[in-house]
């Protein structure tokens, strides 16, 4: 879609929705795209739909749940573009060698790739030129779609001695192997892929303690005074944590498991010395309940206009609000607050709640 879109000087999304007669543009998902628009887009291009749908994440990883692939963390904006995902800069040279359009690879997105299994380089999720988080456009030049940043623009090609290539062999092989058992464990239905999720879990738990921001992983890092980067915060005491990790983490975070749950994760209760550590220290795993506000929650009713002003020239002849007048604004918008939540419940009558002392502008002592 990008690469047909940039032939038109506009994003895949910007001409989805003008295919669809819409203003504004449309957001795709590759996991499960809607049949209307790959309908309206295999005409547009003259493929069978059917073709189309193929390309998809979900014909192509069908026991695949959205957990296992790649995912923003909340620092990265949604954005118009292709897409933020991480990319191999040697497999785009084969593209431009070959002589063909850039394209980006369905397994870059997957949740355990952090390192090409073609040419051993790590993936890139930072853009060499401006630093930012990489987000992939594509532009026509030379007759060819070609990847560049979609934040600074620069070409995503290889540059001659810059890929970032893992030096240590031994290194790059163990986690080529474990990112193949994983793969094969989520896309093929082995029993394994359960015992995956609790390890990874285990490893970005909090330590100690539910609130805290260190996750488990520390331990194995081995360093005195580390704190968890802010970049990676949000994935302590996710659920699913890979896929929501840097690919540098991801590494990390595969290399930490091979060494401490070993190379089977034995699902007959027996664990390595150093896994069964961490799952000591890691805290128990609370359900995530809304943070309860500082107004009580009022159940929205549908009142007539004339009720609306009653309950409004309730608020202003109350004492409570005439003694606000001389309060400090942020005070007063407090004071009013409270005020318009009793209403609304009913409880403004005859019910002046707990006595507050508050400092006027002058000095002097209200109480409300």
């Amino acid at each position: 879609m990008a690469r047909v879109a940039c032939r038109y000087g506009l994003t895949a999304p910007e001409l989805s929705g003008y295919l669809c007669g819409l203003p504004s543009p449309l957001s795709i998902d590759d996991r499960g795209p809607a049949a209307g628009q790959t309908k309206v887009w295999a005409q547009f291009c003259g493929v069978d739909p059917n073709r189309l749908y193929r390309l998809s994440l979900n014909w192509r990883y069908p026991r695949r749940t959205r957990a296992w692939y790649m995912s923003r963390g909340p620092e990265w904006k949604p954005s118009t573009l292709t897409g933020s995902t991480p990319v191999c800069l040697g497999c785009f040279a084969a593209d431009q060698s070959a002589g063909r359009d850039g394209y980006l690879r369905s397994g870059w997105v997957l949740a355990e790739r952090c390192i090409c299994s073609v040419h051993g380089e790590l993936l890139l999720d930072r853009c060499q030129s401006c630093h930012r988080h990489l987000v992939v456009a594509f532009r026509l030049l030379e007759g060819r779609a070609q990847p560049v940043c979609g934040s600074c623009g620069s070409i995503l090609a290889d540059r001659g001695g810059v890929r970032d290539r893992l030096h240590d062999q031994n290194l790059m092989l163990s986690t080529l192997a474990i990112q193949q058992r994983i793969t094969a464990s989520v896309d093929r239905g082995y029993p394994e892929q359960q015992r995956f999720e609790e390890a990874l879990a285990i490893l970005w738990a909090p330590l100690d303690h539910p609130a805290a921001a260190r996750p488990v992983l520390a331990l194995w890092l081995k360093e005195a005074g580390w704190r968890c980067p802010y970049d990676v915060r949000h994935a302590v005491g996710a659920a699913a944590p890979l896929g929501q990790l840097p690919v540098r983490w991801r590494l990390v975070t595969l290399l930490a498991l091979n060494d401490c749950f070993g190379t089977e994760l034995a699902g007959n209760g027996e664990m390595p010395p150093l896994a069964v550590q961490l799952v000591r220290r890691a805290a128990p795993r609370q359900c995530r309940l809304p943070r309860p506000g500082r107004r009580p929650h009022v159940q929205a009713l549908k009142r007539s206009p004339a009720e609306y002003e009653r309950l409004a020239m309730q608020i202003i002849a109350d004492p409570r609000w005439i003694a606000a007048e001389k309060l400090f604004r942020r005070k007063r918008e407090g004071v009013r607050a409270l005020l318009i939540d009793a209403a609304l419940a009913g409880n403004l009558a005859g019910a002046h709640g707990p006595t507050l002392l508050s400092q006027s502008s002058n000095g002097e002592e209200i109480q409300i």
